[in-house]
């Protein structure tokens, strides 16, 4: 059986270098304005994935990466962090939004476009 590439080596870390909690969908008025609410604060985004989930992503670096983006507590590293394979991995899949919010601007116009959809 052929070994998967372990793609940890080529990367810059990135799956150490953001949390993603996960959001309900928003379903009304007050849900949109909390989606606004977060992606007004630097280093937050958020987004719905390509299965459909909501998620709020926060930009940050876990404060056991080195300056070469490796993990100084390797051995000893989270459970979720042994547990993360390469084929969940955010650098395998770019694209891995479907709906990508950076700003309320962004918020904006997805619901002016949903809205003109529905019309």
């Amino acid at each position: 059986m052929p070994q998967t590439k372990n793609l940890c080596y080529s990367c810059n870390a990135l799956c150490c270098r953001e949390v993603g909690v996960s959001l309900g969908p928003p379903k009304n008025k007050r849900d949109w304005d909390e989606i606004k609410w977060l992606v007004s604060h630097k280093y937050i985004n958020v987004y719905k994935d390509l299965e459909n989930d909501w998620l709020v992503e926060f930009k940050t670096n876990c404060k056991y990466l080195d300056k070469k983006n490796r993990c100084k507590i390797y051995n000893k590293r989270h459970l979720i962090c042994q547990e993360h394979k390469n084929d969940d991995c955010i650098k395998t899949d770019n694209d891995y939004h479907k709906v990508l919010f950076r700003s309320v601007e962004d918020v904006e116009k997805y619901l002016k476009k949903k809205k003109k959809s529905k019309k």
